[in-house]
Formats: structure tokens, sequence, C-alpha cells
């Protein structure tokens, strides 16, 4: 074999030196180079043949590896026009942002929960920061866009431009959407051409902001981000321009930052410190409570599974360990604990490949309990009595909900959902608002000792053929607005409410 294909087969896998054998004949001849360009691109990462063939890339990675050798043959474009003069031309006003002050200007574009998280302060600090706002943006509607797309006409209405002030200039085109769609933070695939052809070398010409790795826009992949060293990094989570990554990475501000695996262990978007014991937020800006749900940690244990890794915590005085079940690219999948008893605000809150929840002794859950969970199926905590606003906001997976003593729900429980086709809740007397929002699938509603339902629950759904809530004395507005059925087990009467 040749030995580029040996050094491509160690680093990324058997399949993308079969792959890179089959595309690069040509620079394979000459020793040393294909491997050299591998290795300065991507970093080691033997699931980059699966997502390159999974996203359809194969032309496009072929293109890109071809262009790295030929690149300082480029010629430059000449370009005249400032990036004003060009963003105008494509329907954009351009504004620099020199203070806090201007870019806080920009948040009134941004929809509830899909604000930049540049509006927290500080990003000056670090980047050079541009906006670029549609001419027409207020006839531009967020209410238009059920299904977000990250190129749709909403999501590139208003876009961030921003630079880092590392050297590179390492560009970053954010989106509207922020979180929304997927890598929002490389919209037009962090190519200012993509806007309009020149706008690069405006950039460039005009506010002197070279970019060293600007070839890289060439190529995107999704879940991947081009860190500041030229390479690609594959992600699992990307919070206030941080990047998670798998093998122990964490980009910030698209610097590299690796953690010593002899001490560490990065799971979804903390790190567990085996020497000191502890589960911490890298990034402190983070509000999450599962770092302080462990107590005083004894002893940690690392398992191989044939998925991944279980990590085992003991806790003092406490009988039961606790167990998380990790990925092979480091996401929780599983947790277990039978020692807690009450999960304070923002619990997993971006946690989103969750499959499996055990907690039996739980009693109380605060706000914003895993909420951008999307793989949950069934959650079934038997001594639970309350719950906080968001319960896994954004989660359509869920088909089981089992909490025989559950007594108090707040705003927005099980928001997204579109799969829970029965809710029983014996014991419970107090719904807050948006109950089970976007749910066109619930068929039963039991809650016999139900007092209080908050505005807009059930809202969209029209397959209830079975209410019942006989003691229900305070319904709010729009309340099962849009049923088709005939409720015969229960009548809701308000003079705010038509059924």
């Amino acid at each position: 074999m040749n030995n580029d294909l040996k050094i491509i087969e160690k680093k990324y896998g058997e399949k993308m030196s079969h792959l890179c054998r089959a595309y690069f004949p040509i620079l394979l001849e000459q020793e040393g180079l294909l491997s050299r360009l591998m290795e300065q691109n991507f970093e080691p990462n033997h699931g980059l043949y699966n997502d390159i063939i999974k996203n359809n890339l194969e032309l496009t990675f072929k293109q890109y590896i071809y262009s790295l050798v030929d690149v300082e043959n480029k010629r430059d474009l000449e370009i005249d026009k400032t990036p004003e003069e060009l963003l105008s031309e494509a329907g954009y006003i351009l504004y620099k942002c020199k203070s806090e002050k201007d870019i806080q200007k920009f948040k009134k574009y941004y929809a509830r929960d899909e604000e930049l998280c540049t509006f927290r302060g500080g990003r000056l600090n670090k980047c050079r920061v541009f906006f670029a706002v549609k001419k027409d943006v207020d006839n531009i509607k967020r209410e238009n866009f059920d299904n977000p797309q990250r190129q749709d006409l909403y999501g590139t209405s208003v876009i961030s431009i921003q630079f880092t002030k590392d050297g590179t200039n390492t560009l970053s085109i954010k989106n509207r959407y922020n979180h929304r769609v997927n890598n929002p933070d490389a919209t037009f695939s962090n190519n200012l051409d993509n806007i309009i052809p020149g706008l690069t070398k405006s950039f460039e010409k005009f506010y002197g902001i070279k970019q060293q790795q600007h070839l890289g826009s060439m190529l995107e992949i999704p879940w991947y981000v081009r860190a500041n060293d030229g390479k690609y990094y594959k992600y699992n989570y990307e919070i206030n321009n941080i990047y998670y990554c798998t093998d122990n990475v964490i980009i910030d501000n698209f610097k590299v930052k690796r953690f010593p695996k002899e001490q560490y262990i990065l799971i979804d978007y903390f790190l567990v410190d085996l020497k000191s014991k502890k589960v911490f937020l890298y990034d402190k800006e983070i509000e999450d409570s599962f770092p302080s749900s462990f107590g005083k940690i004894d002893k940690i244990e690392v398992l191989k599974t044939a998925n991944g890794r279980k990590i085992l915590m003991t806790q003092t005085n406490l009988k039961d360990k606790i167990e998380i079940e990790i990925d092979q690219e480091n996401k929780i999948l599983k947790l277990y604990n039978n020692n807690l008893k009450e999960i304070g605000d923002f619990f997993l809150f971006y946690n989103e490949s969750l499959t499996n929840f055990e907690v039996p002794k739980l009693t109380m859950v605060g706000d914003g309990f895993l909420y951008y969970n999307k793989n949950l199926t069934s959650f079934e905590v038997s001594n639970l009595k309350e719950v906080g606003n968001r319960f896994l906001f954004y989660n359509k997976s869920l088909t089981s909900f089992e909490a025989p003593n559950l007594t108090i729900v707040g705003n927005r429980f099980l928001f997204y959902n579109q799969s829970l086709t029965s809710f029983e809740a014996l014991n419970l007397t107090i719904v807050g608002e948006w109950l089970l929002y976007n749910n066109n699938s619930l068929i039963n509603f039991i809650a016999p000792n139900l007092t209080t339902i908050g505005d807009f629950s059930l809202f969209y759904n029209e397959s209830l053929t079975s209410f019942i809530a006989p003691n229900l004395t305070k319904v709010g507005v729009g309340v099962l607005y849009n049923n088709k059925n005939n409720l015969k087990n229960h009548k809701i009467k308000n003079k705010r409410y038509k059924n």
C-alpha cells in the first residue's frame, strides 16, 4: 500500500483510504503530498468518510482537495467597489459596529430565543463585527417560515459578519435563526463571495481584513467547524461561539484547546475532571444545573461499552452509583441517578441526544429541563410532583409520560410535542400556559383533580376525543382552540373561549 494511504487509513479510517485512492491517483504519485494535505486540513477522525457520504459531499470534497494543490496559482479578482457598494447591489445595507451600543441596535431583528450570543456583550474584544440588513427586512416576517432553512429569505435577511482579531481574521457569518438551523454560524458557507462575488477581496482592500483560511469556505460539512489552525473539527455543540468537539477538543472563538485524556472527559458541553472528581462547565456564562446535581464525588470509574463508554460516579455516604453513558462522540445518551431528588433550572438544557432518563426519586424539576432534547421517547418518574417552565420544550418524540404524583406544571410544557397520544395525571391541579401547544396526536387527556389550565393549552389539537377534568374552574384564553371533535366527557365554559 502507498505510504500516504497507510497514514490516511490510520488517522481517518480504511474507507477514507479507499476513497482517496479512487479520487486522487495523480496526487498519490507525489509521495507525502496527499497525506500532508489531509493532515493540514482535517483533524484525525474515523467518522469523516461517513459524514462526507451521508451528506453527498464526495464531489465537493474531491474539488476541495484538488483546489489545495493549485491555490497559489489562483489570480486575485480586481475589485474597485467597497463592501457597502457590493452589499447594496445584493440588497443589503452594511453597518460596522464600533461599540456595544451599535451591536445592541440589531437585537430587535431577532425572535425570542433566537438572539445571537453576540448580544450578551464583549464580542468586540474578540472580533470585528458587522451587520448586513436586507433593505426590505420589515416585510420579511418570522411567522411566515414554519420550516426554517438556513439559506431561506428570513434566515439571511439579517446577518452578522464577524472576523476574529487573532491575526487569522477567521470569518463567521451568523444567521438570523441562530440555533434553529444546522450550523447557523456558517451561513453562505462562511464565504462572502457566496453573497456577492468579490466581497472577500473588497473587505481585504477597503478594511484591510485578509482571511488566512478563505479557501476553507469552499467546503462545508454539517457539524464540522474550521478552526484558525486551518483544520476541520467535528463538533457536537456550538454555544456562545464555542464549539464542543469530539476527542476532548474545545474550539473557543476558533482557537483550539485540547484537554489531556488522562485527566478529562468532555461530554456534551461539560468537562469531567477525573483527578479532582468534579463535573464543570467550561463556559461560565452557561446556566445549567447538571454539574451541581452530583454533590461530592468520591470516585469516578470509566468503563468501555460496545457503543462508547460508561462513567460511574460514587457520592459521599450514598450507596447507589450515578451512571452516565456516552457514545463514541462523547454525547450523553443515558443517565441513571437514584440519589437525586431535586433538579435545578436548565438541566441538560442544550442536550439533544439523551434517550434514557432514570431518576426514580426525583420530586421537583426547575425551568428549561432538557429544553433542546429531541430523542427522549419515554419519561417515567413516579415521585415527581412539580415541573417548571419549558419542560422538554423542543422534544417531538415523547410517546410515553408517566408521573402519577405530578401536581403542578409550568408554562410551555412539551410545547412542540407531536407524538404523545394520551396524557394522564391523576393528581395534577395546575397547568400553565401553552400546554402541548403543537400536539395534534393527543386523544385522551385525563386529569380529574385539575383546577387551572393556562392560555392556549392544546391550541392546535384536532384529535382529542376525551377531556376528563371535572374539577376545572379556571380556563385560559384559546384552550383547545381548533378542536373539531365533540368532547362529551367535559364541556369547558369560558366567556373568552369558543370551541
